[in-house]
């Protein structure tokens, strides 16, 4: 007996699911997922849409990574770090400084280990193998990279040098004691140490001696050095209470870094890798500890048994501590502050996080795992009073390949929904962006996958306030190419990379009237060659003449061979206008690339660019706004459609989708097929909106039938054209025996 049973896919809110999934029908997740979901965004109500496309902003100068800069509401920038190299840009491309070298010492190969926090006009960079430095927003237009430099007590001062307020550590052996040449103030002193403990590279670092400071003026030995006394050190030793700079070229940088209750917070120094430094509350430069008082400057480890690398340090509730071995946070005390008294750093989690800093998403920090497989949010649980580091990619880990990079898009009065974008660097999944869409009040989660053409990917990824700016990495007349490019906001932009050509009047055409008989005629006056199939008019003429072969004679002037005899002799110098075949001059990065063009509500189709950044839309309407750029696809595939019955699932039963109903807004194009489990496309039904400028969207419910039966079948939407296409829900018949 045949029976026919009707399933509703009422909403794909949970994204693409893992492959191992296939058969857990028993997962409420599984009705409202999809096998793949490639170039979709996934929306609040529950359906898809068609990613934005993205807007060509400038070409870089070379590899290169997003430091977004976030003033106010209204100002901010793109600030583009590459190798030993800053430039910045404003949203709309235009370059605010231009090729700024001073004092950017990070690498290429360092990029993406780089942390940063800003506060007001300044950005601290921080990496664990080079000095922080500090971008500073000079104006509005103009930005600079300088040292970060610790506060100096000008007060204690000998002979210009002023005592350093920076954190001090003891790393020799407590047995190693340092004898003085002279313990009062001034220069040429020289320091012995009783076991070799002195590198050259201390040149001009701080010593503290006795709980006094000196400065390292010249090396000897790795036992002796001359140093500028700058407080009487009591005596000449020897000395067993001795401290070296903590942040210096020998001990290494801090590689974390944030601002959190009025204090810069450094961590993970490489020679102290489990240390927190703060500085005294609204002094983000002074570390000295003086007397530990509460408003003064805080040193602390993070105490256990393994020493715990600090990687990412992030300001929220509390002050949250990201380690490669676990999770910590430090509680305030009961008059919400941290003090030198009470700090206590408290382990919450063991999963440990990658050098990808975290993000706050949807009210909770989200953050990679160690291994690079996994996203988790780190929550505080009023239940168990304490953090909790939950999985959020629990259903869709195969999207999840070593990110990179994050960025957050938050919602807004227009776009409730909200979006974290996960840059994958693995060999999977490499230049394409994870996505996921989350509204914790209403349980919703989910995940998608976008990427951009066939060849090119996606390199940095970063959001300033409403604003999701990429760098793209492409293939551009044989060369590569580093794009900054702009997503849009909605659908408005359905191409990569995309740019609006200008038309071009091929300049001044005139018929030569001496030159014509029959179906023959000469022009000149030409700027640019014309073509065969475009066709123009004559003045005083109202016939329409279609070029069919033509000659160049030099200077502009073209012999054409046309479809029909001239229907009056032309007068000399009578006015050419082109009815058919527009030239259009697009962007310079196109040169000699395929592209596809948009006009309206048209996909005009894939043309591809003259050596001289020219087009020539033969069919087009004349425009002078044509959308240039590169296409990508979109692709939407069920899970097996199965249904619990009371005898047991459909899973393993040969069915067959007989019908799918599709509930779509505003949609111009798609292609819905069903398919066996080979992907082998039993019936193709194409819904075609476009061939015309006139088009209106459709939203209506549109049916489809097919034809076959599988074990596993699904149903597949995809759209090659750049185009609009919103998938609200689909429900669904299959018949099965």
């Amino acid at each position: 007996m045949v029976r026919t049973l009707k399933t509703v896919l009422t909403n794909f809110s949970s994204g693409e699911l893992n492959p191992l999934l296939a058969t857990r029908t028993d997962v409420p997740s599984y009705f409202q997922g999809a096998k793949s979901c490639k170039n979709f965004a996934l929306l609040a109500e529950g359906g898809l849409m068609r990613r934005p496309g993205t807007t060509y902003l400038a070409s870089l100068p070379a590899e290169s990574r997003i430091i977004p800069f976030i003033f106010s509401d209204d100002e901010v920038a793109i600030i583009v770090l590459s190798n030993n190299r800053m430039d910045v840009y404003n949203t709309s491309g235009t370059a605010l400084t231009s090729n700024y070298t001073t004092n950017c010492n990070w690498t290429t190969a360092q990029l993406f280990e780089l942390n940063f926090a800003q506060k007001g006009d300044t950005i601290f960079v921080a990496h664990r193998d080079n000095p922080t430095r500090r971008i500073f927003r000079a104006s509005s237009t103009s930005f600079t990279c300088d040292g970060f430099v610790f506060d100096e007590n000008t007060a204690i001062n000998n002979g210009g040098v002023n005592k350093s307020l920076q954190p001090f550590y003891k790393y020799a052996d407590s047995g190693i004691t340092i004898t003085l040449s002279a313990n009062s103030v001034g220069t040429g002193k020289t320091a012995t140490a009783s076991a070799s403990t002195f590198t050259s590279n201390q040149v001009g670092d701080y010593i503290q001696i006795n709980k006094k400071q000196g400065k390292i003026t010249g090396y000897t030995s790795a036992t002796v050095i001359t140093i500028h006394i700058i407080e009487d050190m009591g005596s000449t030793g020897p000395h067993t209470d001795w401290k070296e700079q903590t942040v210096s070229a020998k001990r290494g940088y801090p590689q974390a870094v944030t601002f959190h209750d009025a204090r810069l917070w450094l961590g993970g120094v490489k020679s102290r890798p489990a240390s927190l430094f703060a500085s005294q509350i609204n002094h983000y430069f002074d570390f000295d500890l003086g007397t530990g008082l509460d408003d003064e400057a805080i040193d602390t480890d993070i105490s256990g048994n393994l020493v715990n690398e600090v990687r990412h340090l992030f300001s929220g509730k509390d002050l949250q501590v990201f380690t490669d071995g676990g999770e910590y946070y430090i509680p305030p005390s009961s008059d919400n502050t941290i003090t030198p008294a009470n700090v206590s750093i408290q382990r919450q989690t063991p999963y440990g996080i990658s050098r990808t800093a975290p993000q706050m998403f949807d009210q909770a920090t989200g953050f990679v795992q160690k291994n690079g497989k996994a996203v988790r949010e780190f929550v505080y649980s009023d239940l168990e009073d304490g953090y909790k580091s939950t999985s959020v990619s629990i259903l869709a880990q195969h999207l999840i390949d070593s990110p990179k990079e994050v960025a957050i898009m938050k919602g807004n009065n227009t776009r409730p929904e909200q979006y974290a974008f996960f840059l994958s660097n693995g060999t999977t999944h490499q230049g394409k962006l994870s996505v996921f869409h989350s509204v914790r009040d209403e349980k919703i989660a989910g995940w998608t996958q976008w990427f951009t053409r066939t060849g090119d990917s996606i390199q940095s990824i970063a959001s300033l306030n409403e604003n999701l700016i990429m760098i793209g990495k492409r293939s551009l007349n044989s060369s590569i190419v580093y794009t900054l490019e702009k997503f849009a906001d909605d659908d408005s932009v359905t191409l990569d990379c995309q740019t609006t050509s200008t038309l071009n009047q091929r300049g001044t055409p005139l018929v030569d009237g001496g030159s014509q008989s029959g179906t023959t005629v000469v022009i000149d006056g030409l700027t640019s060659a014309p073509k065969v199939n475009e066709a123009f008019t004559i003045a005083g003429n109202v016939t329409e003449y279609t070029i069919q072969s033509l000659v160049d004679n030099g200077s502009g002037e073209y012999s054409l061979t046309l479809d029909k005899t001239l229907a009056a002799t032309p007068a000399n110098d009578a006015v050419v206008t082109f009815t058919k075949g527009f030239l259009h001059t697009v962007n310079g990065i196109y040169t000699n690339e395929s592209v596809n063009v948009v006009e309206g509500n048209s996909s005009i189709g894939t043309f591809t660019v003259s050596g001289s950044d020219t087009i020539t839309l033969i069919n087009s309407a004349k425009a002078t706004g044509l959308k240039i750029g590169f296409n990508y696809t979109t692709t939407l595939e069920t899970m097996p459609i199965d249904k619990e019955l009371p005898e047991g699932p459909l899973t393993g039963l040969p069915r067959r989708i007989s019908r799918a109903i599709v509930d779509l807004n505003s949609t111009l194009d798609m292609t819905i097929k069903a398919a066996d489990s080979t992907s082998k496309a039993l019936v193709i039904q194409q819904v075609n909106f476009s061939g015309g400028s006139d088009l209106v969207p459709v939203t209506a419910k549109k049916e489809f039938f097919f034809l076959g039966y599988d074990k596993s079948p699904t149903v597949t939407i995809s759209q090659d054209d750049p185009l609009p296409i919103k998938i609200l829900g689909m429900s669904v018949e299959v018949v099965f025996a």
